[in-house]
């Protein structure tokens, strides 16, 4: 198990941050949230288009900008571009592009994790490979994690001068760590199973 820190600070795409951002990684896997953001962005650019209702030229493949930053959203000359093959857009005007999660982001005001859900929600049908949580179950595992980290953060206060205490609590964490990766596709039943026969023996501690 990774150190326990008190930092916390924005993460880009959104992701748990500091100590939080630990457990979280190490339940789902460390690159969850690129997959996750990567899934998303296949989904066509041209299904996200339709689906805000924004009208492009056949020929030309732009529009004006639909970002309210731009100009208020009120851009009157076409400044933004699709490209089909790439998957991609680009507003020229203000000088924003990238992919589908980018793109809802900007529009929503959301993380690209966020964003990545929205999409694959919208767009289930159309993606194919690996099945997501749906943000309920994501939330429910985040909450286990954070019942560990607790549990983890008070025993180390409580025993911080127990050399014997600390090396039992890294054990444990490395062993539920483990579990984590291991067993990535656990439904949460499973998972809070693991989390209370863990959260026993830490209780029960003996030196």
């Amino acid at each position: 198990m990774r150190e326990l820190s008190n930092t916390t600070g924005p993460v880009s795409d959104g992701s748990p941050s500091g100590e939080n951002r630990d457990f979280a990684n190490s339940f789902i896997g460390k690159d969850y949230y690129q997959t996750l953001i990567g899934k998303a962005n296949t989904i066509p650019i041209t299904l996200i288009f339709k689906h805000y209702g924004i009208y492009l030229d056949e020929v030309n493949r732009k529009t004006v900008c639909p970002f309210k930053s731009h100009k208020g959203g009120k851009e009157s000359t076409p400044s933004f571009y699709i490209y089909p093959k790439t998957n991609t857009y680009c507003c020229f005007g203000c000088r924003i592009g990238s992919n589908v999660c980018d793109f809802i982001s900007e529009m929503e005001g959301l993380t690209k994790v966020n964003a990545a859900h929205k999409v694959l929600e919208l767009f289930n049908s159309e993606v194919d490979g690996e099945y997501f949580i749906n943000r309920e179950d994501m939330s429910e595992r985040l909450q286990i994690m954070l019942n560990f980290s607790d549990i983890v953060r008070d025993f180390i206060q409580k025993h911080s001068d127990n050399e014997l205490a600390v090396a039992f609590i890294e054990h444990k964490c490395s062993v539920y760590d483990e579990l984590n990766l291991k067993y990535k596709n656990l439904n949460n039943l499973a998972l809070n199973r693991i989390f209370d026969q863990l959260k026993e023996e830490i209780a029960s501690w003996k030196e």
